[in-house]
């Protein structure tokens, strides 16, 4: 049922509005509405969700109570006629920076910036920052430089080295050996080598026919042989 209205008449005692009883047959049906309505349709509060607080505390018979929301440290709440306004004011009080080397601690209200050190780098496009490593001059900055595999040059030069350690070299080597091309002194290494032909000298023409000639001296026979010497020259 609806809630009825009691006519009231256009002005005082005009004779066109409800009569006392039937204006109070309104009322009271009106307060059995009223106390239906309560009865069969309680109302009750509820909070939402499995996280956060809930701000229904309760109903105390017919009211609903809702606790208040109350700004904490550096926290501000204002309200406007549909909606609640939380603020901040000076962000986060401290933020600790944790680093390889020790630690700093940053003060909220100022800001924290991230920088490349000698080989490393930092860039920021939009929300994201990224921290490169520089793909030069890592190797000059290693205070003690170790390979874990062969080291391959593609074909370039090393230059300016000092002195070269090494237990075995592969391949041909260009460059001074104690100052000396190796390739100036090769060729005296040569298996084939050819010292001419020698040729003798002579200072009469006896030790050139001796020299030059076959002299058949026959055989000695028997015990009685004169010993004597042969004079043939010399071989400058």
């Amino acid at each position: 049922m609806a809630i009825e209205s009691i006519n009231v008449g256009n002005i005082a005692n005009d004779g066109t509005g409800d009569d006392l009883r039937e204006a109070f047959i309104k009322v009271n049906n009106n307060f059995v509405e009223v106390d239906n309505r309560i009865t069969t349709l309680p109302v009750q509060g509820e909070n939402l969700g499995v996280a956060g607080e809930g701000i229904f505390a309760g109903k105390n018979q017919n009211t609903l109570q809702f606790k208040k929301v109350v700004g904490g440290t550096n926290t501000s709440v204002t309200s406007t006629n549909n909606s609640l306004i939380i603020d901040t004011t000076g962000g986060l009080d401290d933020f600790l920076v944790l680093t390889d080397n020790g630690h700093i601690t940053i003060d909220g209200s100022a800001p924290l910036g991230i920088q490349g050190g000698d080989i490393i780098e930092t860039r920021s496009p939009g929300t994201t920052v990224f921290i490169d490593l520089k793909n030069t001059g890592i190797v000059a900055h290693d205070i003690n430089p170790t390979l874990s595999s062969h080291l391959k040059s593609n074909g370039n030069n090393i230059e300016n080295a000092g002195t070269v350690f090494a237990n075995s070299f592969a391949g041909p080597l260009t460059g001074l050996v104690h100052g000396v091309d190796i390739r100036e002194i090769n060729k005296y290494f040569d298996n084939n080598w050819d010292f001419g032909a020698i040729i003798p000298e002579y200072s009469n023409a006896i030790e050139y026919l001796i020299g030059t000639s076959d002299i058949d001296m026959g055989s000695f026979i028997g015990e009685d042989v004169a010993v004597f010497n042969i004079d043939l020259g010399f071989i400058a």
